[in-house]
């Protein structure tokens, strides 16, 4: 058995297709490149391709299956569940219980009739008004071949994690989120009814009304939150759990940092165990996340535990006396789970692949039982849930991002292999007579999303969150011969095969010294190059055309067109730790889509190192107070009453994030593996504390007398000695050009290139150049600086950045040995007729593949895997490991013909400042024709009003895209009054016939001198 899961076994037949090459590509161009596909992502007959270049099998496994929570409310199923998140099996074995949480919101009939659910009064149960809120609790029936049938659904406004059974089997508890209360439920003959009151923790104000405010969270009270309300989340709540007798009922209060202890017959509670307080100095306790309670010999409560996933530890709680201790685990724990006699304590760390087996009597850790291949460096499972066999003998783990349940014995420690499973399994059940396991699973593949942006006939849901469906994978338990071929086929999902050294990287390695690393934000392909003449897009959904993204254009066809590239995150809020890492922590996985969705009111959004809004990078406490030095609270309350989160650590930072540079170590950022290599790094606008880009409003480049802390926008911040960048990541405090605005939708990428170029001609061109261009994202309307105030313009502005970023470096001594890899974060802005994944991404340099459409199948990780291979730097996960390089977007007979940057004509004409673009009067400039602003800055500024553009993703998407689509394509196609097919394809014939005349328009860009639009 060892032999089939040993970490490079049987290599030859990983591979998960063979080399399709590209078009254009000659003989003498190709390497062999096993697992690399020119299939665009979807389902097939017995797989799916994902947008993270994995494949699943969840029915590879003999007699298995797999259903989509199904809500029946849409008969297109568009409207059924999406992250299932924990399940819950009965005592009896008979009923299994699968909770969701994440972005189950604002679905609408056919007709546009918005679909509402009732919400209860938290004392009494009666009905009280109605919300669009959808999150579920599916209750299945289990029959005795082990089929899950469902039986039932429960609407729940919020939840967040928590799901656990009473030990009468008649009762059930639920974990309402940010809600802050927990929800009760009993059999009520045939199916299962509200069982109130419900559990109210106490901590926001109004508890009692059927949803109360969202005020409860940790700072509230404080010197800090008195300054700036706005710091003061909703209180959350997250893993429940009861003892044996009932009586007990625990709750981790994950944005408060306690653990609040209920009698469940008074349903109220008796005492909150505070782990972590504003003022303390000790990191302890902090973002609680899951509860299990050991009760003693009459089943009464005695000791509780909970997971700490900020500091990696398991807190251990005297029911009686409140009294706790902490017990230091492995990296960012999460579940829990008690052996049947209580004797071992199992603790899920989702950071560093293992389970930690704690000795309850001795609390003591006895055991580390590691979910890694033997052998292997690699970390990135995200391992988040664990179930016993009934026999005791056997440990069933999920590991989400490796989409499978590995599979351990308890009695040698081993690992025995693998099952495959459906995207992002979240939670395991076994059966009680331990032949089945159950696997919930987050995700599933969303599929065009062309009424993202674009005309919406029957008012689909079209974000990639909602279109990717939750579903229940049922498996039979395999034989042990059968698990061996089952492992190999994950190690065959994930791209085993690739890791290793390919031809064309190693030629390359003594070539590229330098690589400059471009993220932008939220666009698709369609969006901005569906109106090429070549390549897979589609004319119709292209809102961005070639006269005001001209460089967009030109680089793709210049330097190779990839049309079948993925951004693989869903929004920002993971984009940028796929973006930066090559998979996104289970923390964030787990708490982004309930920030996006029903949550987001009490769980923050904590992926750009920031935590609960505040830069923890930065110490508490400096001898030279300021922004620059010390971090946001202690500004606001110099006493330190107010403090939170001590310590340099991000809860969301992946294992080896900030590490010493031990050459011998793994993991972290892609920064983190270039320092250990002994690289150069400079940071332009990464991983920013942009709390100090909010205003009260007004001019944002003059200082803001009602907000002390914010930092003005300047043209010139260098010459003007006005720093922009508060640092948050501790590896780069340093390395970061404190002048390079982080994002900010009020300033102008144009000025961010301008200060790249003055930062780089004083410190050079390192070997990795972190550079961030985010003005394709859009917003800010109103107060934008430049004349920007429309999106066009602001697209435009980005377009020229990246342009002139190619032009800079293609005109120096440096272009002979650099490469500028540009991509979006993710795709969540905009339609796409192939999946809402998809994007577009460039490999510029002289040793690019120049003029040829490129149809290999890439996405995120693959450009952090070739940047890593052409720096010669380590990987830093399994995930950017098993990735294959982009092999094919090269040629090793480079090309040094420099690319001269296209100046889009509407940045040369008011209402733009002239002052923005001095080369709009060159008279060799290429300048495209002005492309007409449909809207004015006043109509952009006045349709998004109380939309919160001071950090990526913070506004209602599917609003602001509606406005995107009217602003730019008109009043001609009414965003959401198409109702037939026939209106559809009316539709589709006047967009297309907008793109006509965008591209004659696009005919006139100048080629010579304009003469000064």
């Amino acid at each position: 058995m060892k032999n089939s899961i040993r970490l490079f076994a049987s290599l030859a037949v990983l591979s998960l297709l063979p080399l399709v090459a590209s078009a254009g590509q000659s003989e003498d161009e190709r390497d062999e490149h096993e697992g690399t596909t020119t299939l665009p992502v979807g389902n097939y007959e017995h797989r799916s391709l994902l947008p993270t270049g994995q494949f699943i099998t969840p029915t590879a496994a003999p007699g298995s299956s797999i259903q989509v929570l199904a809500t029946e409310l849409r008969t297109d199923g568009n409207a059924d569940a999406s992250e299932a998140v924990n399940s819950a099996l009965s005592p009896d074995g008979k009923t299994l219980l699968v909770m969701t949480s994440g972005w189950n919101k604002g679905n609408q009939e056919p007709n546009g009739t918005p679909i509402t659910f009732p919400t209860l009064d938290p004392i009494t149960g009666a009905t009280v008004g109605t919300t669009s809120n959808d999150e579920w609790v599916f209750v299945f029936h289990i029959g005795s071949d082990g089929a899950a049938t469902k039986v039932q659904q429960i609407n729940i406004p919020d939840t967040y994690s928590g799901l656990t059974w009473a030990p009468d089997g008649f009762h059930f508890y639920v974990s309402g989120g940010d809600d802050d209360r927990v929800y009760v439920y009993k059999f009520g003959g045939r199916q299962y009814v509200p069982d109130t009151p419900f559990i109210l923790l106490g901590h926001n104000s109004n508890q009692t009304a059927p949803i109360p405010k969202y005020d409860g969270s940790l700072l509230k009270g404080t010197k800090a939150a008195a300054a700036s309300p706005a710091l003061v989340r909703g209180a959350v709540v997250a893993g429940v759990a009861v003892s044996r007798d009932g009586r007990t009922l625990v709750a981790a209060n994950f944005e408060n940092d306690s653990l609040s202890i209920v009698d469940t017959s008074s349903r109220k509670t008796t005492r909150e165990v505070h782990f972590f307080m504003p003022g303390d100095t000790v990191a302890q306790g902090e973002f609680p996340y899951d509860a299990v309670i050991l009760s003693d010999r009459e089943g009464a409560a005695r000791t509780a535990y909970v997971t700490s996933q900020r500091d990696d530890q398991v807190m251990v709680v005297d029911i009686k006396t409140g009294n706790f201790s902490a017990i230091a685990v492995g990296a960012q724990p999460n579940r829990l789970l008690l052996s049947r006699d209580q004797s071992r304590l199992y603790v899920v760390n989702g950071n560093n692949d293992s389970i930690s087996e704690i000795d309850t009597s001795s609390q003591r850790v006895e055991r580390t039982l590691k979910l890694s291949r033997p052998g292997d460096r690699y970390k990135g499972l995200n391992a988040n849930s664990a179930a016993i066999s009934p026999d005791g003998n056997t440990l069933y783990v999920t590991l989400g991002t490796e989409n499978s349940v590995a599979v351990v014995n308890l009695r040698t420690g081993e690992l025995e292999g693998r099952i495959p499973t459906g995207w992002y399994p979240t939670s395991v059940s076994v059966s009680t007579n331990g032949s089945t396991i159950y696997v919930s699973t987050f995700k599933s593949n969303s599929g065009p999303n062309p009424g993202n942006a674009a005309a919406n006939p029957t008012f689909l849901t079209q974000r990639s969150y909602p279109l990717e469906k939750a579903q229940l994978n049922t498996i039979p338990v395999p034989s042990r011969g059968k698990l061996e071929e089952l492992t190999e086929q994950v190690d065959k999902n994930n791209g085993l095969s690739n890791r290793r050294d390919d031809p064309k990287m190693a030629f390359l390695q003594n070539k590229i010294h330098h690589v400059i690393y471009i993220i932008k934000e939220n666009k698709t392909y369609d969006q901005m190059l569906g109106d090429l003449e070549r390549g897979n897009g589609d004319p119709s959904l292209n809102q961005w055309p070639q006269p005001i993204s001209p460089n967009h254009h030109s680089l793709a066809l210049t330097f190779g067109l990839l049309d079948n590239f993925y951004a693989t995150a869903e929004v920002s809020g993971t984009g940028w730790d796929w973006s930066t890492y090559g998979h996104s922590t289970e923390y964030n996985e787990k708490t982004v889509p309930v920030n996006y969705g029903n949550g987001g009111s009490g769980v923050t959004s904590d992926s750009e190192g920031t935590n609960r809004f505040i830069g923890v990078g930065l110490p508490e406490f400096a001898k030279d107070p300021s922004p620059l030095t010390e971090r946001l609270l202690t500004l606001i309350d110099p006493t330190g009453s107010s403090n939170i989160l001590p310590g340099t650590k991000n809860v969301d930072s992946p294992e080896g994030a900030n590490d010493d540079l031990d050459a011998e170590k793994v993991g972290g950022y892609l920064w983190d593996s270039a320092l250990r290599a002994h690289k150069t790094v400079r940071n332009y606008g990464f991983y920013l504390d942009q709390s100090y880009y909010i205003s009260s409003g007004g001019n944002p480049t003059t200082a803001d007398p009602n907000v002390p802390t914010y930092i003005p926008i300047s043209p010139t911040p260098f010459a003007a000695k006005i720093p922009q960048a508060i640092e948050e990541q501790p590896a780069l405090l340093g390395l970061t050009d404190i002048y390079y605005r982080g994002f900010d939708q009020n300033n102008a990428d144009t000025y961010l290139v301008n200060e790249w170029q003055r930062d780089m001609a004083v410190n050079g061109l390192p070997n990795l150049t972190l550079l961030r261009l985010p003005h394709d994202h859009n917003g800010s309307f109103g107060t934008a600086i430049a004349g920007l105030g429309t999106a066009a313009l602001q697209i435009s502005d980005n377009d020229y950045a990246i342009g002139r970023v190619v032009d800079i470096i293609s005109h120096s001594p440096n272009w002979r040995d650099t490469a500028i890899f540009i991509l979006e974060d993710d795709a969540q802005n905009g339609s796409d007729h192939v999946d809402s994944h998809r994007s577009f991404a460039y490999v510029i340099s002289p040793y690019s593949r120049r003029g040829v459409t490129i149809s290999t199948n890439y996405n995120t990780v693959n450009v952090l895997r070739t940047i890593e291979d052409v720096m010669g730097i380590s990987h830093l996960n399994f995930r950017d490991a098993d990735a294959a390089p982009m092999a094919d977007v090269f040629t090793r007979k480079p090309d040094y013909t420099p690319y001269s940057a296209i100046i889009p004509g509407d940045l040369c004409v008011a209402p733009v400042d002239p002052n923005l673009v001095p080369e709009c009067q060159s008279t060799t400039a290429q300048i495209t024709s002005a492309a007409p602003q449909l809207r004015d800055s006043a109509w952009w500024a006045a349709k998004t009003k109380g939309f919160d553009f001071s950090d990526a993703d913070r506004v209602d998407a599917d609003a602001f895209n509606r406005i995107l689509w009217q602003g730019t394509m008109g009043d001609t196609v009414p965003y959401p009054t198409i109702r037939s097919h026939q209106d559809l394809r009316q539709n589709r014939a006047l967009l297309i016939k907008h793109w006509r005349a965008s591209k004659a328009q696009s005919k006139q860009t100048s080629t010579t001198s304009t003469g000064g639009q």
